[in-house]
């Protein structure tokens, strides 16, 4: 309870409950109220300058109370050396804080275990599930880091308070209720149908009523929402571990098999981070304390051998749970690649032809530039080939536009399959073609379209119609950057083949001409 001021909320979420119900709790004379040494311990938890001696002074007269902080300071959940022989000492062990805080949960014990009219709820499991949700409550503290523990343990010893009103106030709710008392989802529901709010609405209205500190009120009441209070606001981790206390004491006293670890490891990540494994270690850790809070309040809470049962089972199930997320990383990977597999195809379709499935215009340019800035940096040879169709348009004219798509594909596979893995190959537009041969000299370019040149004459295209077969010729030019003539750019160098295939053309086609000759021509004609 830092500095233990604290401005207390106006008229808690009254519109929640109906006028009707709030005349009942008002009325009802067997409702719970702090006792008289609660409501002074109240009064210290919102005084700012309450100090060690008016609590020692409070306590004195409480011997029971007195007791217990006593037994609680020299417990193994403190593990102080020197043992506290008086109050004095055990405050100073505890500190003034904690101290307001559990001597509080304890006189709220002393005052509400004693036996009641109950008009439908079992007591006994009530209080056994209060006592392990602030055992839970008190570890999760720990667990992230969080202060004021001991504030923590009563927000989550007392957060079902509501439960006992209602009981009280509401005659036969809790008729018949069996195992929806264990299972606050079932709970809730119930009181929702019957009433129109459920528990944690009516302790949140209880204890503004009766000036609990406001972080204490606002967590009870949003117990079972707590996932509209923030972990950025500053209680928020507190109000998120109260709901999850909760959940974990449920896990403990089912009893039937139906334990919900799923759910509980599902709510702890989500409302506070807490992973399969370290929650694993948090059922640990309240197993190993339940011996202790049995001997600080004095009553049995669960069987060593229950205990013991349920950390098995929970170990089985949060492995389960574990393995299952495993699967679902793998499916992640495994969907992430095929979407990546399909967004390459997609890119990859993007860079083809329809027709012929070799590179287009626009890729060949973004190739070509960069193929020719790495050829500068390096110091490496770059050569390109542009490629013509004989007569291509007679065909197309004599023997359709069909024979001459068959036509382009064939081109296509004749043209990759004189190239190596490293050359690439593109239509520019209709029967024209590029080669791209990074790091290939004068002499192998030339050798390779030679060889293209000599498979299309030796290529038949059977084209149906009166004519068995066709053969179809092409005409190439070709260029190189950095093999004894150096070219300002790609698009220069392009323009270099282009002019070499028109030689090709005009000397009668079906052959290749390299764009030095006619240089060197038209140079020694000059």
């Amino acid at each position: 309870m830092p500095g233990r001021a604290f401005a207390h909320l106006s008229g808690w979420e009254t519109k929640l409950i109906a006028d009707e119900l709030k005349q009942s709790l008002e009325a009802c004379k067997t409702l719970p109220s702090p006792p008289g040494v609660a409501t002074k311990i109240i009064a210290l938890a919102n005084d700012p300058e309450a100090d060690i001696d008016q609590i020692a002074n409070v306590l004195s007269v409480d011997p029971a109370t007195t007791t217990r902080i006593l037994r609680i300071a020299n417990s193994a959940m403190y593990s102080s050396r020197r043992k506290s022989e008086n109050l004095r000492q055990a405050l100073l062990v505890l500190g003034l804080n904690a101290t307001i805080s559990l001597a509080l949960s304890f006189s709220l014990l002393k005052s509400w275990q004693k036996d009641k009219n109950s008009q439908g709820l079992n007591y006994s499991l009530y209080w056994r599930r209060a006592l392990l949700a602030a055992t839970a409550g008190r570890v999760l503290a720990h667990r992230l880091g969080i202060k004021d523990s001991e504030e923590l343990f009563l927000t989550t010893l007392i957060q079902d308070i509501g439960v006992m009103a209602l009981d009280q106030a509401v005659p036969d709710l809790y008729e018949n209720l069996g195992d929806k008392q264990v299972h606050e989802a079932d709970l809730t529901a119930h009181e929702r149908e019957r009433i129109g709010c459920d528990h944690a609405d009516v302790g949140g209205w209880l204890l503004e009523r009766w000036s609990f500190p406001s972080r204490i009120v606002n967590a009870v009441a949003a117990s079972h929402s707590p996932e509209k209070m923030p972990m950025s606001n500053p209680d928020g981790p507190f109000t998120r571990c109260v709901a999850v206390a909760g959940q974990l004491a449920e896990v403990f006293l089912e009893n039937k098999g139906e334990r919900h670890f799923d759910e509980l490891a599902a709510m702890a990540e989500e409302l506070l981070g807490i992973d399969k494994e370290p929650l694993g270690e948090v059922l640990s850790e309240v197993s190993s304390m339940i011996p202790d809070a049995e001997a600080v309040f004095q009553t049995k809470i669960l069987s060593k051998e229950l205990s013991d049962s349920i950390l098995d089972e929970a170990r089985e199930t949060l492995m389960l749970r574990n393995l299952m997320a495993l699967q679902r990383v793998d499916s992640l990977e495994d969907a992430a690649e095929e979407l990546e597999e399909r967004t390459k195809e997609l890119e990859e379709s993007s860079r083809r032809d329809p027709l012929t499935g070799l590179y287009n215009r626009a890729y060949l340019d973004k190739f070509l530039q960069k193929a020719f800035a790495e050829a500068n940096a390096e110091s490496t040879t770059l050569s390109i080939a542009f490629a013509d169709l004989d007569k291509f348009k007679a065909i197309n004219d004599t023997y359709g536009h069909g024979a001459g798509d068959q036509i382009l594909v064939a081109t296509a596979n004749i043209l990759k399959a004189n190239v190596r893995g490293t050359d690439v190959v593109a239509r520019y537009g209709g029967e024209e073609f590029v080669l791209v041969f990074p790091d290939t000299d004068f002499v192998l370019v030339k050798a390779i379209c030679e060889r293209i040149v000599r498979s299309f004459q030796n290529t038949r295209h059977d084209v149906g119609g009166d004519v068995s077969s066709l053969a179809v010729t092409i005409s190439m030019g070709m260029a190189t950057h950095n093999d004894g003539r150096r070219f300002k750019n790609s698009l220069e160098l392009v323009t270099a083949a282009d002019k070499a295939l028109y030689t090709a053309k005009l000397q009668g086609r079906n052959r290749t001409i390299p764009y030095d000759a006619i240089a060197d021509a038209k140079a020694a004609a000059v």
